[in-house]
């Protein structure tokens, strides 16, 4: 049964007209305003007299909401209390945010809605900034390059973004809200294992890089301490630690390079360049001497060269 509000209703009158809180009642059919409170008066700067007879509900919405708003009013017409956070306007076109409780009432024979008003506006700017931050900076977290996770205080994923899911082959649907080693027991035996647990007792940041063979990966780790657990960021190394290897191998064939010609080649031609010395004391004839002369040019010729091919490869090895 609806509250029947008339003029001897003398309660009703006073914690109506001296409620802190904006408040009025509004004829459902007509979306006219029947009463309204000084709070209201004051909060929305509309006189009364405009309230009542210039303007209607749907002048304090915003035209973007007026469809919804008459759905609204269609589904409470029969309901005793309706609770909801809308958007209102005020006389001067600011837009604010409200709690409104509505009940049904008897205003002197008409069926209306009494509406308590309690404007949100200030949390509700807070709230929209604080979502705002908070999706610039998940958006960063998903551009950018390095895998990137935190943990709680038990280890339990609470963030996990899309590199960290390719790098580490496992989805976010399946990881969040649980411990690396609850999905992949081989994290136990992890260096990635014994690092997070020495990074959130010692309060210290650990830098380190793991091969972790299951997924035939060279992964770069750096983990970071806080107040509410850990955050982690992580590279993908392989490439780059394959690159070191094909170059350790090439040095090391350069190096190979360089002792053959050093001990192995040099050796024997040294042997040469003395024998051909040794027989300039032997007397022989001019054909024979021009032979060992140019026998000597041709030797000190390929002395040079691999003189030449030893410091290119001790070049390309420090490099």
């Amino acid at each position: 049964m609806a509250l029947q509000i008339n003029n001897d209703d003398a309660s009703f009158d006073a914690l109506f007209h001296n409620n802190p809180n904006p408040m009025w009642i509004v004829e459902v059919d007509t979306l006219k305003f029947r009463e309204v409170n000084n709070a209201a008066v004051q909060h929305y700067g509309y006189s009364r007299s405009e309230f009542i007879n210039e303007i209607t509900l749907a002048n304090i919405r915003p035209d973007y909401e007026q469809q919804d708003m008459l759905e609204l009013i269609r589904r409470i017409k029969h309901k005793q209390t309706v609770k909801k956070e809308l958007t209102h306007v005020k006389k001067d076109g600011t837009v604010i945010y409200v709690n409104l409780t509505s009940y049904t009432v008897d205003y002197y024979g008409a069926h209306c809605r009494m509406v308590i008003i309690h404007d949100v506006t200030e949390q509700k700017v807070k709230d929209i900034k604080l979502t705002e931050a908070v999706n610039r900076i998940n958006e960063t977290l998903e551009s950018i390059t390095d895998g990137f996770i935190t943990l709680d205080r038990t280890f339990r994923v609470t963030y996990w973004n899309k590199e960290a899911t390719r790098i580490l082959s496992t989805s976010k649907e399946k990881i969040l809200h649980k411990q690396l080693w609850q999905v992949h027991p081989y994290y136990l035996k992890s260096e990635v294992f014994r690092q997070l647990h020495y990074s959130l007792k010692h309060k210290d940041t650990a830098k380190f890089e793991e091969f972790i063979p299951q997924l035939n990966k060279w992964i770069c780790f750096t983990i970071y301490p806080g107040s509410e657990g850990l955050a982690v960021y992580f590279q993908d190394m392989t490439q780059q630690k394959r690159g070191e290897e094909e170059l350790n191998k090439k040095n090391e064939s350069l190096n190979q390079i360089a002792y053959i010609n050093s001990h192995l080649i040099r050796k024997p031609l040294a042997n040469i360049l003395g024998i051909i010395n040794s027989m300039d004391e032997i007397e022989h004839n001019e054909c024979i001497g021009q032979s060992l002369k140019m026998l000597e040019r041709s030797a000190l010729e390929l002395d040079h060269i691999i003189k030449d091919i030893n410091n290119m490869a001790e070049l390309k090895s420090n490099n």
